[in-house]
């Protein structure tokens, strides 16, 4: 499939042990690009400077500063947090959150990254190049949920849904009781939690619910009844998939592909997804060679939507997308529509 993302194939290569880092290189269009990288770039604009860090880090969370600092003033540091993934064949990385960033920047064939930016708070893009820097740990500013309990704190990012845990730090000292709290912190992320090195402010109020997990009725609302798309992969051809509601909570999956069918069970809970495929149906697909297909929905646990695409997340943090059919990818009669290069 010539739109599916490079992403997906690296998550497929903890997936399937016979797929090489190497050969996910060679299925896609561009090298996928790798946790614990940092891309950088300015331009210098009336005598002042504008610059952007762009921080990839693991899990696919990105940290993404921007600096304006006109001459003669006091510069100004904004951070943002989301998810990166590499898609269109691993020409484009795109960046997105809960709170509607959707910005895809071009990968080129030296690797810099390029793209629109909004460093200056005067509302204006600037296109700026950014290259590979040398990685550097960041410590970043984010804002969301502080909850403490029996002495331990956990600091859940309202941009990502991403929680540090333990949240640790003498920062913490200063702030009043015991119940949760809205912050809005700087922090140095550690293998397992953070360290919280500064409170910027803090609320026992916390804003809407803009940017909260998804639920249920999201889900029902935006992902059933579309036609997505799988890539293909060895031992498993491109395929079409739709869900489909059978109750509050609760469906089925079609997955319609050249010599492939299988209806998958599915359960959400909010954000929350499981999956389960009947013992023949497992069956079937292993004596045909794609046991590779019920194994990948065994390891589901989450779902996401990330600038229109299906973001679905194995229980051990790694992820894959599916793309959203175009209008022409669709069969008329209902059925799901074979993915482009392929014939019933």
């Amino acid at each position: 499939m010539r739109r599916i993302l490079a992403v997906f194939l690296l998550w497929a290569a903890t997936v399937i042990p016979q797929t090489s880092q190497a050969a996910v290189a060679a299925l896609s269009g561009h090298a996928p690009l790798r946790a614990a990288s940092l891309y950088a770039g300015g331009e210098h604009v009336g005598g002042g400077e504008q610059r952007v860090e762009l921080y990839l880090l693991d899990g696919n969370f990105f940290v993404l500063r921007q600096i304006a600092a006109p001459r003669g003033k006091k510069a100004v540091t904004r951070d943002m947090t989301g998810f990166w993934r590499q898609v269109e064949e691993g020409a484009l990385l795109q960046l997105t959150n809960r709170h509607g960033l959707a910005l895809s920047l071009n990968i080129g064939g030296s690797g810099n990254l390029y793209g629109d930016f909004f460093p200056a708070p005067d509302g204006f893009p600037h296109s700026l190049a950014l290259k590979k820097s040398p990685f550097r740990k960041p410590s970043f500013s984010v804002m969301g949920r502080l909850d403490r309990i029996a002495g331990r704190a956990a600091l859940t990012d309202s941009a990502t849904g991403r929680v540090f845990a333990p949240a640790e730090g003498e920062a913490l000292a200063a702030l009043p009781g015991k119940d949760s709290l809205f912050v809005d912190a700087v922090i140095l992320p550690a293998k397992n939690g953070c360290a919280v090195q500064r409170i910027r402010s803090f609320s026992t109020r916390f804003p809407s619910q803009a940017g909260s997990a998804p639920t249920d009725g999201d889900f029902a609302a935006r992902v059933a009844g579309e036609v997505w798309l799988l890539p293909s992969l060895p031992g498993l051809p491109a395929a079409s998939c739709v869900f489909s509601e059978r109750g509050k909570g609760q469906g089925a999956l079609e997955v319609t592909g050249p010599g492939l069918r299988l209806t998958a069970d599915y359960v959400l809970r909010g954000p929350g997804l499981t999956f389960s495929v009947r013992k023949e149906d497992a069956r079937m697909l292993e004596a045909c060679g794609a046991e590779v297909l019920p194994r990948m929905l065994a390891s589901v646990r989450s779902w996401s939507l990330e600038g229109g695409a299906l973001t679905l997340t194995s229980a051990d943090g790694q992820s894959f997308l599916l793309e959203k059919a175009a209008p022409d990818r669709r069969a008329g009669s209902g059925r799901a529509a074979a993915p482009k290069g392929y014939k019933r």
